[in-house]
């Protein structure tokens, strides 16, 4: 066998804008790597609580919240002709002294020309009661026509946090097992610096100091829930470079474990990864079907934006061949295990060459007698493993009887093969090497009787013994 290696408020005045995807289920487009929604429904959740009638810049903040998403839902048709939009508000039906926490109301429903109405009826809101967020947002998820090709968003105003006791992380984490909730955009004004955390968990936040702000933020929120989720996933190689392709690449819902994507892995004209258009609700878990595999869990993908997942596959190559003329009818085959580990990665046929990650890899070659070895896999390396064609012997017996085949290793003798009980003809494929046949016939009764034969093997070659 030879080795060979080649180189080839006190309410903080915040104002809240989620961008919410909502989704029942992601739907399998005709290519695997797109996702390509019919309808986008974009759903206004306004707070109407009694802070909104104070003062920002030049005008009362529901005021100011009216204009913005006026001016955005004149603008989405002439975006997008696919848009359906429907306002729901909260707080806005109660005193604050009934302190009614279930106060939210779908005020107009999905339309394609909705933006006359919406307008009217918030000119008709006084604000006035408290601050439901969570329970707004978990009544919102049901204002949605059931549609899974349809892209559903919710954009969430509000001035303040929640008054109302309820969880708005806990609700935006159910939502997003189911895929309704993506993380939301959280853009503040005037924040308290000890309140800046409050919205982690629910997203990205934005601390907004002015009118301008605010507009620039319901901006991103539109343009993201409009613009297709694109991504590319990075297969990178010991230097971090993105060079590692043709590979099985599956995309797992998160939470329910099913699979959503499956393609093979590749690099565009420019050498770099190609594009794929996903759904951005929920979470994935990636699997790279490299040897041995290598998985990402959780993976959230920001909306309506260029998405990079890197993935760390260093890989080299493993070539084995068998050298000489023997021909045989199934391929001889190697074992392959990572050091230290007692499962199998694979099995792997001569005259093969497969990728493996870096590493260092136990194998074991199906031969006999079995040849084992250690190798290292390292970046970019061809590692070549030969081992010579077998021989063939013969064992012709006119009364049979019981035998083995040793072979010396070192001191000692191992046995390779055992025969139990020779037929009047056998035959076996063994490794060139020296051996010693210990064998009793069935017509001698005495451990006397025994004998033993040393034998040579050539490779691609027929040794006959008679006994």
């Amino acid at each position: 066998m030879q080795t060979v290696t080649h180189y080839s408020g006190q309410w903080a005045s915040v104002i809240l804008v989620c961008a919410l995807c909502i989704q029942s289920h992601f739907v399998q487009a005709q290519y695997a790597d797109r996702y390509e929604p019919k309808i986008t429904r974009i759903l206004f959740v306004i707070d109407g609580s009694g802070s909104m009638r104070e003062w920002m810049d030049s005008m009362p903040k529901f005021e100011l919240a009216k204009r913005i998403v006026g001016k955005y839902l004149d603008s989405l048709l002439s975006i997008n002709s696919n848009v359906e939009t429907a306002v729901r508000v909260f707080g806005h039906q109660h005193p604050p002294l009934a302190r009614n926490c279930e106060d939210s109301r779908l005020e107009v429903p999905f339309g394609k020309n909705s933006s006359a109405s919406i307008q009217a009826v918030l000119s008709r809101i006084t604000p006035q009661g408290w601050t439901a967020i969570a329970y707004a947002l978990e009544k919102a998820a049901n204002d949605f026509p059931p549609d899974p090709s349809a892209k559903n968003v919710i954009v969430l105003i509000s001035d303040g946090i929640e008054t109302c006791g309820g969880d708005v992380c806990a609700v935006g984490a159910a939502f997003q097992q189911r895929k309704i909730f993506l993380k939301p955009h959280i853009i503040g004004l005037n924040l308290p610096r000890d309140k800046l955390n409050f919205f982690d968990c629910a997203g990205k936040f934005y601390d907004v100091t002015n009118i301008t702000s605010f507009d620039n933020a319901m901006h991103t929120a539109i343009t993201q829930s409009l613009n297709p989720t694109t991504a590319q996933i990075n297969l990178l190689n010991q230097f971090g470079k993105p060079v590692e392709t043709n590979i099985e690449v599956s995309l797992y819902d998160s939470y329910s474990g099913k699979v959503l994507y499956n393609f093979v892995h590749a690099l565009n004209e420019r050498g770099l990864p190609d594009t794929l258009i996903l759904n951005p609700a929920g979470k994935y878990d990636l699997i790279v079907h490299s040897v041995p595999p290598v998985m990402k869990k959780e993976i959230e993908l920001v909306a309506g934006t260029h998405n990079i997942i890197a993935v760390d596959v260093p890989q080299g190559i493993l070539r084995l061949t068998e050298s000489g003329t023997f021909k045989r009818t199934t391929p001889l085959q190697c074992v392959v295990r990572r050091k230290g580990e007692s499962g199998i990665l694979i099995v792997q046929d001569f005259n093969t060459a497969r990728r493996y990650l870096t590493g260092t890899y136990h194998l074991e070659i199906l031969t006999l007698p079995r040849i084992v070895q250690e190798i290292e896999i390292v970046q970019g390396i061809e590692k070549e493993i030969i081992v010579e064609s077998p021989g063939v012997l013969s064992l012709s017996t006119m009364s049979g009887g019981i035998a083995s085949i040793y072979v010396q290793k070192g001191t000692d003798l191992e046995r390779v093969y055992e025969f139990k009980k020779i037929q009047s003809r056998q035959v076996l494929l063994l490794q060139p090497g020296k051996y010693m046949l210990v064998y009793r016939l069935n017509n001698r009764r005495t451990s006397a009787d025994t004998r033993t034969m040393d034998f040579e093997i050539i490779s691609g070659q027929t040794k006959t013994l008679n006994l």
